[in-house]
């Protein structure tokens, strides 16, 4: 029998762009999924844009009440009835190939809980009317060789916000999104299945998603500081400084100084916001 995936897309304000997102689950070559759409209080037209999509009875809509991120992926995992579960960001494309590779992986190493595909990843900056001035091209982020051990010694770069796949094991096992991480509550979501699976990860060399991160005024934009970064890498550190796989690192504590010493640095006025790292050119106009 063919597992059904559950896909869970968490959205805030995205109905222009939301719909790419559905297109691209509904072009799957493998058909067995369930689209879990958890709209976190949008004020957008997101509705009307996803009941367009829902004479798809695998097309499913829940609106919440504002929670956050990791507050409405956890609604979509509490709500999911897939045998495996994958995020989707709703700003993200998967490729047609995603879920039957993902099928063909698991079936493959069957004891395995997770699974992580290679990416593509494209950075976009928008203005204050949220129009898109500039990106990045998209370039491959991941080698052909993720250990769970490079995902903690932070060798890997994270964005599993998207493309993350596991069995409902993590389910059971109590895991659950950390909703009071403000920062990477998506690396701290897969260093939790790596504590708890030590040996339940499988990587995927194969470039199965796009990725985009979006730099600007939008609140759905990511607007983090170099200190906001300084946070969330000791927050990080402390919670899980005691699993056997942070063993060797050495990002702490060199990630936080560095941050640390950059804010500093923007503060005098010396370097750019970290939001135009990706843009120094546009940043350089707007200063």
């Amino acid at each position: 029998m063919k597992p059904l995936f559950s896909i869970v897309i968490p959205t805030y304000n995205r109905g222009y762009i939301l719909w790419k997102t559905i297109q691209s689950v509904q072009k799957q070559i493998y058909p067995n999924w369930e689209l879990l759409i958890i709209d976190d209080g949008s004020i957008d037209d997101t509705k009307k844009v996803v009941a367009q999509f829902q004479q798809d009875p695998r097309i499913l809509y829940f609106p919440i009440k504002n929670g956050g991120t990791a507050h409405a992926r956890n609604v979509g995992l509490q709500k999911a009835k897939g045998e495996i579960v994958s995020y989707l960001d709703s700003d993200d494309i998967i490729y047609e190939n995603f879920l039957s590779t993902a099928v063909e992986v698991f079936t493959k190493y069957p004891n395995k809980i997770f699974a992580i595909p290679n990416y593509n990843f494209r950075a976009e900056i928008y203005d204050e009317n949220y129009h898109l001035v500039d990106f990045t091209e998209m370039v491959l982020r991941q080698t052909n060789n993720v250990t769970l051990k490079d995902i903690f010694h932070w060798k890997v770069k994270c964005a599993f916000g998207t493309g993350l796949l596991h069995k409902r094991e993590v389910v059971k096992a109590g895991i659950k999104w950390d909703e009071s991480l403000k920062y990477f509550d998506d690396w701290d979501f897969v260093l939790q299945l790596g504590t708890e699976f030590p040996n339940g990860f499988v990587h995927i060399p194969y470039v199965l998603y796009e990725y985009r991160q979006r730099f600007g005024t939008d609140g759905t934009c990511s607007n983090m500081s170099y200190g906001d970064l300084a946070d969330g890498f000791g927050t990080i550190y402390l919670k899980h400084k005691d699993s056997p796989l942070m063993k060797g690192q050495n990002w702490y504590p060199a990630q936080i100084e560095k941050y640390t010493k950059m804010q500093k640095a923007f503060e005098k006025g010396e370097i750019l916001s970290s939001v135009y790292r990706y843009f120094p050119e546009y940043g350089k106009q707007k200063k």
